[in-house]
């Protein structure tokens, strides 16, 4: 498994997706078929992290990189899910700079940042880490900011330039219902935020990712320079898989 820290200085175009189905068997095939990370969404998925740490193992099987989706800056559930073996945090709803140093300190140990340390938890290998995993641990945490409103694409730069977040991300479904739009995140007012923060973030070297499935889209988010890219939800991939082979039986049987 490569850590996200490494998919990011790399420098090369990377892919995953959201994960709300807390289906191990489904990250595996992910992993299995070239995604490189997930994140499990602890925001919108009705499960919690007794379910989370499991879900972990099954990408780190498979060699995904796995991060957390948490609901907000909630500094237990940060807590947890570091210690249960995430990578990172993304960390919804960052609409100004305070908030995402906020962030970046919930994820940090002392002197960087408060994060409660615990010898014995599985990212440390209950304890086999020894006294380095706490540097390694700021080190090699990733912490990324989810930008997803008028007010954090407002507020783009001052976030950009927040020390020790690891890369940004950009959620179109969040910001076209914030704009009145519906969930539209083809509308044209959409697209030229989010190129505009990818252009943004590329111009002072802070790698941004974003979530989309408009294969349109996605060839100009990486022209503007992404990083890497979320394709979807694993429920909605499946949803699509299903419907496809759905309408092809249909036109089998009635042909």
């Amino acid at each position: 498994m490569v850590s996200f820290t490494s998919l990011l200085q790399a420098k090369q175009p990377f892919f995953g997706t959201f994960i709300q189905s807390a289906s191990p068997e489904f990250l595996e095939a992910s992993g299995y078929a070239g995604f490189r990370f997930a994140a499990v969404d602890l925001e919108h998925a009705s499960f919690g992290t007794e379910t989370l740490v499991h879900l972990i193992r099954a990408g780190e099987a498979s060699g995904l990189s796995m991060l957390a989706r948490v609901p907000g800056l909630d500094a237990a559930l940060i807590k947890k899910s570091l210690d249960m073996g995430a990578a990172g945090i993304i960390v919804p709803n960052i609409d100004t700079p305070e908030q995402a140093e906020e962030a970046v300190s919930l994820c940090r140990f002392t002197p960087e940042g408060i994060r409660g340390a615990c010898p014995g938890v599985r990212t440390n290998r209950y304890g086999a880490g020894g006294p380095e995993y706490y540097e390694k641990a700021n080190r090699e945490t990733v912490v990324i900011p989810l930008i997803e409103s008028p007010a954090g694409i407002e507020n783009f730069n001052s976030i950009l330039a927040v020390p020790g977040i690891s890369a940004v991300f950009l959620g179109p479904i969040d910001l076209s219902v914030a704009l009145g739009l519906n969930g539209n995140v083809g509308d044209p007012v959409v697209k030229d935020m989010l190129l505009s923060c990818v252009d943004k973030a590329h111009a002072v070297g802070v790698p941004v990712g974003a979530l989309s499935m408009d294969s349109g889209f996605i060839r100009e988010l990486f022209s503007h320079g992404l990083n890497f890219l979320a394709y979807g939800i694993d429920t909605i991939l499946m949803y699509n898989h299903c419907r496809s082979i759905v309408g092809e039986l249909d036109q089998i049987v009635s042909s």
